[in-house]
């Protein structure tokens, strides 16, 4: 029941999580054409409107998902544990896809600008290292069911710290536009 729970919420989850996920890649080739045109303050406009965006289209998409996370998951599967599984992981997880939100933008405005690597070791580390540690360590430790479902969106948490950091401090901006003026400097 509680794997059939977790399987129907993983289809409603895709669901709430493509908008973001469309406006990351969207945002990805905002970034790259302002960088190629030397227009990095339109670059991070446009970053903080894809935000925006993503967090009104997450909202608009995961309080319904929440609230009616009961019929949602029974369209899937109608055990009442099933249900009520699904649920749990719906309810708990939902309010996250906001923190999920600034990780997936910020990582697509990095790509955009030239830093796919920064991105890619950051959400590397947290979604895969990070994750799988704190499973095992919270499976041994406490070992019931809830604090294996905040894996998700404890990830989300540390990628999104690091991915702010990163994208406010790391000096992408600069690093990018300076390589930019040395490759139009080049003889053709």
């Amino acid at each position: 029941a509680c794997m059939a729970g977790w399987a129907s919420y993983g289809k409603i989850d895709q669901f709430v999580l493509l908008p973001m996920q469309s406006l990351s890649l969207s945002t990805t080739t905002f970034v790259g054409q302002n960088f190629g045109a030397r227009d990095v303050a339109r670059a991070k406009s446009g970053t903080n409107c894809a935000v925006v965006m993503s967090m009104i289209s997450t909202a608009v998409l995961a309080v319904p998902v929440m609230v009616f996370a009961g019929p949602l998951i029974s369209l899937f599967n109608t055990d009442p544990e099933v249900i009520r599984y699904g649920t749990i992981f719906l309810r708990m997880i939902s309010p996250f896809y906001c923190v999920c939100v600034i990780c997936q933008i910020y990582a697509g405005t990095l790509r955009g600008a030239g830093e796919a690597r920064a991105p890619m070791i950051i959400m590397l580390l947290s979604f895969v290292v990070f994750r799988q540690i704190y499973l095992f360590v919270t499976s041994k430790l406490i070992g019931t069911l809830m604090p294996v479902v905040f894996g998700y969106p404890v990830g989300w948490v540390v990628c999104t710290i690091a991915i702010f950091i990163y994208y406010r401090y790391g000096g992408w901006e600069k690093r990018n536009a300076i390589m930019n003026e040395k490759e139009t400097e080049k003889p053709v």
